[in-house]
């Protein structure tokens, strides 16, 4: 944990959670004075912060090195002797957390002068409406009504409708807005804050999601005569802009989603879960065993598209859903079958799912990537990626009938090719239950060496690989891709 203290203030940095690519950081800022902030954080730092995965805070800039933040309303004030937290998940560099430095917060008498600097930072783009006011950073398009159902002098009951204008899927959102009269009870959401008038209200557990042009109303009771209505509404949360909905869990056809897979690209999609312990029909269609129990979270079924004939058999894919949006590390999974009847995102074994969301929500929005593990990175079926590709036996593979099938690869397999004395290269064609077969007419006997190129033209050679002795056993060549 680092410290960073001068007159006025006090701030602290501390790691909360740690993955192969990256991490999440906790800045804590202190008041020590009597002043209060204007809310206002800079710092310098070498790593990069998801602007759809900070909590406390919005970036308003980054220029070079340098951040800006906006602390959220319910923690831009803060009291003498109390503090305020910013959570954010972060990439790491070279492999390495690096802390950011030079900590500043915009306070009226220490740092006076860099608050008028920082007051005069350009808005940005997202935070100008379309009739060129500024609006609120991160607020959400949505029209929002209160309705006065009843009154009866001591108390009353009211009723807010939030219209989803975003033209996308607004997820795990949240409605603050100032309201005079004591809230005391409500239903069809949750009392997240209030204070001193001020209240932050956010989803229950079943309505999580507005669809687009959908229109969500919760209820609740409080005391007094309203004489005030709820106002200066802003609307917070997930913006899901993929074409999937509930809708569309049964798709055959994406045309906004190619089977091409690019490293580090963002997908968005729904997932579902299933039981992966006891798939229907046996195995997946990547041919790979059934993991063990405790390792069940780490293996998916990948949509139709992006299966492309088994060509995204073994990949990794880095995976976020609300419990991520909540905070929680994004899970690694693997691809082991295809999704056959969905053209975006993932059918996850229950156990990863539950990682990922509360299973009691069955379909969830999810942000997933394709990812290569790093060396010590440990695959649902026990081996390092750094122990190297994995060749498994397969029992019917003969001399007239040489098969393999490949696992544990950092990326997607594009081709495997017979390597020949004279080094002539005979490619092995790709089955769509990822087996690769020789499709040669005389027979093949004793080791055989092949080489194998990953999607991005990356080449390892696996030397002495017995193909066609009809053996289901595994094995471990100790040759990976680079991690690129």
């Amino acid at each position: 944990m680092q410290f960073l203290t001068d007159n006025q203030f006090r701030t602290s940095f501390e790691i909360t959670a740690e993955w192969d690519r990256g991490f999440t950081g906790k800045l804590d800022l202190t008041n020590l004075g009597d002043s209060l902030t204007k809310g206002i954080v800079k710092f310098a730092s070498e790593f990069e912060i998801n602007s759809d995965e900070i909590w406390g805070a919005k970036i308003l800039s980054r220029k070079e090195n340098i951040y800006t933040l906006k602390l959220d309303k319910d923690r831009s004030a803060i009291e003498q002797q109390q503090s305020a937290s910013v959570f954010f998940n972060a990439n790491k560099i070279n492999d390495r957390i690096i802390l950011p430095k030079n900590v500043k917060l915009g306070s009226e008498v220490v740092l006076g002068k860099e608050v008028a600097e920082l007051n005069k930072l350009e808005t940005p783009e997202s935070a100008i409406a379309t009739d060129g006011s500024e609006a609120s950073n991160n607020s959400l398009a949505a029209d929002v009504d209160f309705t006065l159902v009843s009154d009866w002098g001591s108390g009353f009951n009211g009723e807010i409708s939030i219209t989803n204008e975003t033209g996308g899927n607004i997820d795990s959102w949240s409605l603050e807005f100032d309201f005079p009269n004591e809230i005391t009870s409500i239903w069809d959401a949750e009392i997240e804050e209030s204070r001193g008038g001020s209240y932050v209200i956010s989803n229950a557990d079943w309505n999580r999601e507005i669809k687009a042009g959908e229109t969500l109303t919760f209820g609740f009771q409080g005391n007094d005569s309203v004489t005030v209505e709820p106002q200066n509404f802003e609307l917070e949360g997930y913006s899901f802009n993929s074409p999937s909905t509930g809708d569309s869990i049964y798709t055959y056809e994406n045309d906004a989603l190619t089977p091409e897979l690019k490293l580090n690209q963002p997908y968005q999609g729904r997932a579902t879960f299933f039981d992966a312990a006891n798939p229907a029909g046996g195995l997946g269609n990547s041919g790979f065993d059934i993991p063990t129990f405790d390792q069940l979270h780490k293996v998916v079924a990948i949509n139709n598209i992006q299966w492309n004939g088994s060509a995204a058999s073994g990949a990794f894919f880095e995976v976020s859903g609300p419990k991520q949006r909540e905070g929680a590390a994004p899970l690694i999974v693997q691809v082991t079958d295809q999704l056959v009847e969905r053209a975006d995102g993932m059918d996850m074994s229950a156990q990863a799912f539950a990682k990922v969301a509360n299973p009691v929500d069955g379909i969830v929005n999810i942000d997933y990537q394709l990812v290569g593990p790093a060396d010590d990175y440990v695959t649902a079926y026990g081996h390092q990626i750094g122990d190297g590709i994995v060749v498994e036996g397969i029992a019917d593979s003969n001399p007239w009938y040489p098969t393999l099938r490949l696992n544990n690869h950092r990326y997607p397999v594009a081709t495997v090719e017979l390597i020949e004395s004279d080094g002539d290269l005979i490619e092995m064609e790709r089955g769509s239950d990822n087996r690769f077969v020789l499709d040669e007419t005389s027979a093949i006997y004793g080791a055989q060496d092949l080489l194998v190129t990953d999607i991005f033209g990356q080449q390892v050679t696996l030397d002495d690989v017995n193909i066609s002795n009809g053996s289901d056993a595994d094995t471990v060549t100790g040759e990976q891709f680079a991690m690129i």
